[in-house]
């Protein structure tokens, strides 16, 4: 575990704001540990975790998450940082989301935690790519996208993409769309 500097201790120590800081602490330094490469190849996974690796491989790559929801027996969501999801289903790795209303409704939270997977970290094939114009996002993933459009799916043989944009400025034109939520699925 890191070591944390006495005087940051102290200022941590004050009554009012000792709990909230505590918590933020706990679910901060764990992030410190694990995955240092954070270019996703969407062939692969996602930062290490290699598709149809099981939840225990998982968090042996990325970390503890931040959370867990169990959607049913076979399914279950962990969160990394404001941003990030993985679906495990049948204790296998089957999908990565990043972005989208979790991200919105998590990025309203006065703490930050997990800041590794903060998706200004994160990018695909060198580039960035969460909050990126069309054009950028389809030289990051290197897909074709065809004709911009709010909602895109396209892929790889072996994995589904599934992006989501929201316009800025005026309607219609390819430099008015910015990625809001990327899924990435593994379909084999």
């Amino acid at each position: 575990m890191p070591h944390v500097p006495a005087p940051v201790i102290e200022k941590l120590c004050h009554k009012e704001v000792f709990l909230k800081n505590l918590i933020f602490l706990i679910l901060l330094l764990p992030s410190y540990a694990f995955a240092s490469n954070l270019d996703i190849d969407i062939n692969k996974g996602f930062l290490g975790a290699k598709w149809l690796s099981s939840q225990e491989e998982v968090e042996t790559v990325l970390g503890k998450p931040n959370g867990y929801y169990r959607i049913n027996k076979n399914r279950t969501l962990l969160f990394y940082g404001k941003s990030v999801s993985l679906l495990i289903s049948r204790n296998r790795l089957r999908e990565v989301n990043i972005g989208g209303d979790l991200s919105d409704a998590l990025s309203e939270l006065p703490t930050t935690f997990n800041t590794k997977y903060d998706v200004s970290n994160l990018t695909i094939n060198g580039k960035p790519f969460l909050r990126e114009r069309f054009e950028k996002v389809e030289e990051a993933l290197n897909i074709e996208l065809g004709a911009p459009s709010y909602s895109v799916s396209a892929g790889t043989d072996e994995v589904l993409v599934d992006l989501q944009f929201s316009g800025v400025g005026g309607y219609g034109s390819e430099n008015e769309f910015v990625l809001r939520k990327i899924s990435f699925a593994y379909q084999l």
